[in-house]
């Protein structure tokens, strides 16, 4: 597969998470609650898997690439890695904010809710970013020669949550998502 494959992948799995998570946020916030080790474990996925592979990877590869051989989107490539920057210290706020929920701290869930809710549609607009300008610019721009050294790059990558190969405690946190989803993501209500 290639990395342009392997990156709008990886991009379909994460949006299908985060729309998990901002749909947590809506019904949260309108007073339900939910596990919060289940919400914990899909954190820990979003840092495992993007915060640490995903967004290092397009950062060193795609995004040098491309500023290598086009000034074009440099300051969208700007944005794209302040906010992977970013990203760390996004799912260090979530983490704190659920353990206020564990605490049973006062109005903790409502300011998750929130957080949730701001954190996926920000993702899903980064993503978007990625999706919109900068790879379609690569796709044109890169050579062949970019593309063997992206294509090495992301081949390692694999999924804990949605690879062929996913440990088993992923596969059932994904059935445990499934189930939470709403349709047409999942069977949840």
């Amino acid at each position: 597969m290639s990395a342009l494959q392997i990156i709008k992948s990886e991009h379909r799995n994460l949006y299908r998470v985060l729309h998990v998570l901002r749909s947590v946020g809506f019904a949260m916030r309108d007073g339900q609650s939910f596990d919060t080790a289940l919400l914990a474990a899909i954190i820990d996925y979003i840092d495992a898997f993007p915060e640490r592979f995903h967004h290092p990877k397009e950062n060193e590869y795609l995004f040098k690439a491309l500023r290598r051989v086009c000034s074009v989107a440099e300051t969208t490539l700007a944005e794209l890695e302040k906010e992977h920057h970013e990203g760390p210290e996004e799912i260090a706020r979530l983490r704190a904010a659920l353990a206020e929920i564990d605490a049973n701290v006062a109005g903790a869930p409502a300011r998750f809710a929130e957080m949730l809710i701001v954190y996926a549609e920000m993702s899903m607009g980064h993503m978007h970013k990625e999706e919109s300008i900068i790879l379609p610019l690569a796709a044109k721009e890169l050579s062949p020669e970019d593309w063997g050294a992206l294509d090495a790059a992301f081949a390692d990558n694999r999924d804990p949550l949605f690879s062929e190969d996913a440990r088993e405690e992923m596969r059932s946190l994904y059935s445990r998502i499934v189930a939470l989803a709403p349709a047409p993501w999942g069977v949840g209500g």
